[in-house]
């Protein structure tokens, strides 16, 4: 995006007319916009101060740098957004370099995945599931979906109580077989102090358009 569009897009926000958004920033002429919008010149800095003075909710990272959504508004809603298991289980440190605006429906979601996985029917692959980190895994419900963190492995199952108050067993939803008639996904028991992170499924995400708002 150029400077002029992002100025094009400052003006639709606020629904001013240019000589008035120049009044509004303190410059004494809207040349300065049409300038920047045919490409003399770029956004300074004096000018970004201006308009985020004016308009606080614009995000200066957005006005200047082009990083994340471009209003504090829209910028509540973002979380790190990881694109397969993997992925998230490699960020131990936190860092992302993507994220995306999961809005006001999932106000208790922390992080966002996309499902690379057939082993939970009711999450279709590619869908984005909204995840939020359990920390004390004796609070864990029996019947409920996770995201379970190991050293040896990062998936999604759905959980329940063990042999004993030391374990958890991992199902899946999707019971297909081998033509013996074995299950693909065969349920399976693991260690609870064996699990380094564990995340609740509150939701996930699915649209046939691409149109999903990540940065």
């Amino acid at each position: 995006m150029t400077d002029g569009e992002k100025l094009v897009e400052v003006q639709r926000m606020t629904g001013l007319t240019w000589k008035e958004l120049a009044a509004k920033i303190g410059i004494a002429s809207a040349q300065t916009f049409t300038d920047i919008r045919n490409g003399r010149h770029g956004i300074s800095m004096k000018l970004a101060n201006r308009i985020i003075e004016a308009f606080p909710d614009i995000r200066q990272e957005w006005l200047m740098f082009e990083s994340g959504p471009m209003t504090r508004e829209e910028a509540a809603g973002m979380i790190a957004m990881y694109e397969s298991a993997e992925e998230l289980s490699a960020s131990q440190d936190g860092k992302c370099t993507e994220a995306i605006n999961v809005g006001s429906c999932f106000p208790k979601a922390e992080v966002a995945m996309r499902n690379t996985s057939d082993s939970m029917t009711e999450y279709p692959i590619g869908c984005i599931l909204v995840l939020k980190r359990v920390v004390d895994t004796q609070l864990l419900i029996p019947g409920n979906n996770y995201l379970v963190e190991t050293n040896e492995f990062c998936i999604v199952k759905r959980v329940q109580k063990g042999a004993d108050n030391a374990h958890i067993a991992l199902y899946s939803s999707n019971v297909a077989t081998y033509p013996d008639g074995k299950l693909i996904y065969e349920p399976f028991e693991i260690p609870i102090d064996s699990v380094r992170r564990i995340f609740s499924v509150i939701g996930y995400i699915y649209t046939q358009a691409n149109d999903i708002n990540k940065v």
